[in-house]
């Protein structure tokens, strides 16, 4: 369980810090037990913080929570809180959501970190669907536009980051996958830490529950598994999302919460 918790948190920072990449005032830094990455933008969904060691006490974790929400003040800009709850001994946890209130922080994600050894036979026909990688400028917009819908959040949110060509040098791979040519679903891969991380998958709502998500999850990790050699997998599922991927051959290795400061 430790190896995959390890696998899973390296994965994850590895993605996270493709976020400084898009623009120049973009950073990475790291402090004890901490690493935050700064997009150069002002608002949290790009602007990450992880706990990278246990917090064995609530002071511990006020402490940090302090120097972080004075680091991204003096940027002028809102953060978010990644937390693999394994990392918070027992009893701090429960303090998380009191401690983030004081920064205007609010829960906006729960679910679960998970590890697969490799990835199970399809149990059901799934769509036929063209998918291909994310690299022209109208595949990147597409990308965009899918995870805008699927997430109900303004397009602009997710061109300001994604529609960037030079985003996708850093090591993530992205997809889309059509039905007669109109964009319905993505995925991204990362390469990292021994294993293949699942990344930004989405479905346009109207297309959910008919494979399009399992689909073209499949392929990126095929794509992922071909590309680096490695058969182990680790994402990070919502509640509603962890039965497609436990169908895929994934267990869960630890609780996930995302908490965004600033309100």
């Amino acid at each position: 369980m430790r190896e995959k918790r390890r696998q899973l948190r390296e994965n994850l920072e590895a993605t996270l810090r493709t976020f400084a990449a898009v623009r120049g005032s973009g950073e990475v830094w790291e402090e004890e037990g901490l690493m935050c990455v700064y997009s150069g933008l002002p608002g949290a969904v790009f602007n990450t913080v992880m706990l990278t060691e246990e917090v064995r006490e609530e002071r511990e974790l006020a402490v940090k929570l302090e120097y972080v929400e004075a680091m991204y003040r003096a940027r002028r800009a809102r953060w978010s809180l990644w937390l693999l709850e394994y990392l918070l001994a027992p009893g701090v946890g429960e303090k998380v959501g009191r401690a983030m209130e004081r920064y205007g922080g609010r829960k906006v994600s729960v679910g679960w970190g998970m590890h697969a050894a490799g990835i199970v036979k399809p149990r059901r026909k799934l769509p036929e669907l063209e998918v291909v990688r994310v690299e022209r400028p109208a595949q990147r917009y597409d990308f965009c536009q899918v995870m805008g819908m699927a997430f109900r959040t303004p397009l602009g949110t997710f061109l300001d980051v994604y529609h960037s060509e030079s985003y996708w040098r850093e090591g993530l791979r992205g997809y889309v996958a059509y039905a007669g040519g109109m964009a319905v679903g993505t995925a991204c891969v990362m390469g990292a830490a021994g294993v293949v991380g699942v990344y930004g998958v989405a479905v346009l709502p109207e297309m959910q529950r008919i494979g399009i998500g399992e689909r073209v999850v499949r392929y990126a990790i095929g794509e992922g598994q071909r590309e680096t050699g490695n058969e182990e997998c680790v994402l990070e599922a919502s509640e509603m999302a962890a039965g497609l991927y436990r169908r895929l051959g994934f267990e869960a290795v630890t609780g996930v919460s995302v908490y965004n400061a600033g309100g």
